[in-house]
């Protein structure tokens, strides 16, 4: 079962110890007979494998006095579960990509063809790894987006009091909860023990001359500033204006009518709010300066750029976002990276 039953080195959490204790007072038992019954109960469950009410026939207890006694083996220390690491050396296919890329590849496990199976599974794949990544202090960016929104739910917890948490691209979305960056940010905040600033602002305005306005507003600006600071930025990639990958992406706010003049530009997906092209250059549309997002300019400041996407939908997206030199890490899943080989293999 991939456990240890031994002693724990570390202390327990105030918490695990509260309900050992509450546990052995229920019982009667003193603390060495309380962590007595627990490497009892957890030789049985995890070394012997017998299921919990096995172990209530034998040992009289009930089934619900097993569960407690092996919640408070995990707690206490007296079981510690491993988990084998991920490797320390790229994978050939990440090495592959990269050396095709130009950008640090991370590529995740996972042979799913489904778009938003592939995309979450991508963004829980990389969360402890990027977690390695996020600096103890100043300020973490991130945009909103399907995957990223399943990285940060996977995030292992952290403390980084020094650090703040801002959106790099408009703060809520109604219609689309997973493009609400200012929601992300705050939950990214919560997993880390981080600070948090909102962006008091829509993703996509009706006209130009009211985004200028918005950036312009001191409330904003509140938030914006900080996009000169950032230490790392976490950036999703969508698809294609083609695509409907069966989640909400920046892309369903466009009509048929925007898409196609996209397509027509040859827009292949967004980085950060930008629409680039295979090529890696960046597509000039009214959409993008009706969206509120980080400056290419500012972005390209920022020392550490993770963009994050996989999915059948963004095979050219990832190819065209390492181009544009914005990022420095690329992460995608293993059917992602291949299909990206081979279309630069292709020479496109």
């Amino acid at each position: 079962m991939g456990s240890d039953v031994a002693g724990e080195g570390g202390a327990a959490t105030a918490d695990a110890a509260g309900a050992g204790a509450a546990l052995g007072a229920a019982d009667g038992a003193d603390a060495t007979s309380l962590r007595e019954m627990m490497r009892l109960v957890a030789q049985l469950y995890y070394v012997r494998e017998l299921g919990q009410p096995e172990i209530a026939g034998l040992t009289g207890f009930s089934i619900s006095k097993v569960s407690r006694l092996l919640a408070a083996a995990r707690s206490s220390g007296v079981v510690r579960i491993s988990v084998e690491g991920a490797p320390a050396a790229p994978t050939p296919l990440a090495r592959a990509l990269s050396e095709a890329l130009g950008v640090e590849a991370w590529v995740t496990p996972g042979h799913e063809t489904a778009p938003a199976l592939a995309a979450r599974l991508c963004g829980v794949a990389a969360a402890p790894r990027l977690s390695d990544e996020l600096p103890g202090d100043g300020a973490i960016g991130l945009t909103g987006g399907y995957t990223v929104e399943s990285l940060v739910g996977a995030l292992p917890a952290r403390s980084c009091p020094g650090a703040v948490v801002v959106p790099l691209v408009g703060g809520w979305d109604s219609s689309n909860p997973h493009l609400n960056s200012n929601d992300i940010a705050r939950h990214m905040a919560e997993r880390i023990g981080a600070g948090v600033r909102l962006l008091h602002a829509p993703g996509l305005l009706d006209n130009e001359a009211t985004t200028a306005a918005l950036l312009a507003d001191s409330a904003v600006t509140a938030t914006t500033r900080f996009w000169g600071e950032l230490r790392l930025a976490l950036v999703g990639m969508s698809g294609a204006p083609r695509f409907a990958p069966g989640y909400g992406t920046v892309m369903d706010r466009l009509d048929d009518a925007g898409r196609a003049r996209l397509s027509g530009k040859g827009a292949v997906g967004d980085v950060a709010g930008h629409l680039v092209r295979l090529d890696g250059s960046f597509v000039q549309d009214e959409w993008e300066r009706r969206t509120i997002s980080i400056p290419i300019e500012t972005l390209r400041a920022v020392p550490r750029v993770v963009g994050i996407a996989a999915g059948a939908n963004k095979v050219e997206t990832i190819v065209a976002g390492a181009r544009t030199g914005l990022l420095h890490v690329l992460i995608t899943d293993e059917p992602t990276a291949a299909a990206a080989l081979e279309l630069v293999a292709a020479g496109r």
